[in-house]
């Protein structure tokens, strides 16, 4: 959304919560603006502003392992009254400034009561960008029944990161960065070892997952860890990508997944700094389907391979036979649907590994390993 704004209000007398789950919102443009007149829920989302745009809210904020960016010379206010919450939860993020020297981005709290849970932070990236707030903000170390008693901390009267040449006077109440505001109070400095403004996973298409990111800014960064789950409970790490390390400008990365598994996938990043301290980035989810019942014969296969089109439906077809380099050696467009027989001459091929790989017009698709063998 450039240049436009987006006003968010109940009507009638109930008090209605709007919720943006898995949304990736991004407001661009020196009059882009979010005004929330209604409580908010961000569960999984990620709000990034840019330019000059501003986001303001007069009711609670709930934020579940969601993110919220300025960057550049965004601005957020939030307003209401004590009893009023921003609360983060999980692993949600306020991030202040993109790492640039001439972001002035800034976050005001003006009444409400900033709530820190789990591993959720609100950092202020550097010294031009600065957290607002009179009032202390609460933390623990987790969201529930059995947690510690919520501690308060005040970021009022500080003497962090202003004062000296070249920097702003200390004024109450305003902190300016690097900081962050952690379950443990105030710390000097970036405690995240990366600012991620971007993570996507796709299907590429030939059976496998391209996973792309990118960092803003990275300070004492180490690697990146792919993880992987079927369910979103169980992770397992699939894949490690070596960070950058120290970088102001912005950085991409991409990983490929060759063994997707069938169904759903759901990813997610481990960014680890040089000390071992870790975060995890948003997950994201990808879906596979694949045809079934694909058949083919013989196997290993001498001058020919027959493959039966047993379980697809569609009316085209697309049949490639790949060797281990990842080079298409054949490709036969095929107009047909279940039981359609298609045949490949192999008398070209040499002897060795290769794949078969189907693919539907819908996009859906199979490999499967086959053996050329002269002996």
């Amino acid at each position: 959304m450039t240049d436009k704004t987006l006003n968010i209000q109940y009507s009638g007398s109930s008090v209605v919560t709007t919720t943006f789950k898995d949304i990736k919102f991004n407001i661009s443009g020196d009059n882009g603006k979010v005004i929330v007149n209604a409580p908010l829920s961000l569960n999984g989302a990620s709000f990034t502003f840019n330019n000059a745009s501003y986001f303001n809210t007069s009711y609670q904020v709930d934020m579940v392992s969601s993110t919220v960016t300025l960057n550049d010379n965004a601005t957020m206010y939030s307003t209401g009254g004590p009893a009023t919450l921003l609360s983060l939860s999980g692993t949600s993020r306020i991030i202040i400034g993109n790492g640039s020297k001439t972001s002035a981005a800034a976050l005001t709290i003006s009444g409400p009561t900033a709530a820190i849970y789990d591993n959720s932070v609100i950092l202020v990236g550097n010294s031009n960008n600065v957290y607002y707030n009179w009032s202390n903000y609460s933390a623990s170390t987790a969201k529930n029944n059995n947690a510690a008693t919520p501690k308060t901390y005040s970021t009022s009267n500080s003497t962090m990161n202003c004062g000296g040449s070249g920097q702003h006077l200390c004024s109450n109440p305003a902190l300016y960065g690097p900081a962050t505001l952690t379950t443990s109070g105030v710390v000097s400095g970036n405690a995240l070892p990366v600012i991620l403004t971007d993570f996507a996973v796709r299907s590429s298409g030939d059976g496998a997952a391209m996973l792309t990111w990118e960092t803003k800014m990275e300070q004492n960064s180490s690697r990146f860890e792919i993880e992987r789950s079927a369910d979103g409970t169980g992770w397992t790490t699939i894949g490690t990508v070596q960070a950058q390390g120290n970088a102001s400008m912005p950085t991409g990365y991409t990983y490929t997944d060759s063994r997707v598994l069938t169904g759903t996938n759901y990813y997610r990043l481990k960014m680890i700094d040089l000390d071992g301290s870790a975060i995890y980035s948003e997950v994201r989810v990808l879906q596979l389907n694949v045809v079934s019942h694909l058949s083919f014969f013989p196997n290993p296969a001498r001058d020919y391979v027959n493959i039966t089109l047993g379980g697809i439906s569609s009316a085209n077809v697309t049949v490639r036979l790949i060797n281990q380099a990842g080079v298409v050696v054949q490709e036969k467009n095929v107009a047909g649907g279940a039981g359609t027989t298609v045949t490949l001459p192999l008398l070209q091929q040499a002897s060795g590994l290769y794949f078969l790989h189907v693919t539907t017009a819908e996009g859906l698709h199979e490999t499967s390993k086959l053996m050329i063998s002269r002996q």
